[in-house]
């Protein structure tokens, strides 16, 4: 497990925690969020489609699959980015519309999972449509959402967790 190889994203999701969460720093866990770069397949113009592209329709994962990249793998850390498999999860499908989703946001914004690398390269994002699909890396601050999570032990004083009554932390 790594503590994250330097990149814009990452500079700009640590920039982000600092500005807006440092002083709740003793409520987030650190977590492993996972960047998978194991190949999923080589097509016959020798573009490289990463792990998470051989899980779209079949059985997406919480596991991270080894990886020989330096740029990929586990990282340790208070902040990152959601994966295509966990927007899976989510119920968000790739390539078909659903805009009653708790993560659509009307806008499209990047996943964690690298989709291929080739001519240009691509990352998974959640699209205008509200569904999981992918296009060229261009990284905007205004498609980021960082993702943490919570410490076992922190526990909430009212809510239920819907965008209507979100939970309220006891802190």
């Amino acid at each position: 497990v790594q503590d994250g190889t330097n990149s814009t994203i990452k500079t700009y999701l640590e920039n982000w925690y600092t500005e807006n969460l440092s002083e709740y720093d003793n409520l987030i866990a650190n977590t492993r969020y996972c960047n998978d770069t194991s190949v999923s397949e080589v097509d016959q113009y020798g573009y490289i489609y990463y792990g998470a592209w051989g899980r779209l329709n079949n059985t997406p994962q919480f596991t991270c699959p080894n990886t020989e990249k330096t740029y990929g793998g586990e990282y340790d850390l208070k902040v990152g980015l959601l994966t295509a498999d966990e927007i899976i999860y989510s119920g968000i499908v790739f390539l078909t519309s659903n805009n009653n989703n708790f993560l659509s946001k009307n806008c499209f914004w990047w996943t964690l999972s690298p989709k291929l690398f080739g001519s240009y390269t691509a990352n998974f994002d959640v699209n205008l449509s509200n569904n999981l699909g992918s296009n060229d890396i261009i990284y905007d601050i205004n498609h980021i959402f960082p993702v943490i999570n919570l410490k076992s032990d922190v526990l909430y004083s009212s809510g239920d967790g819907t965008i209507d009554n979100p939970y309220i932390l006891s802190i």
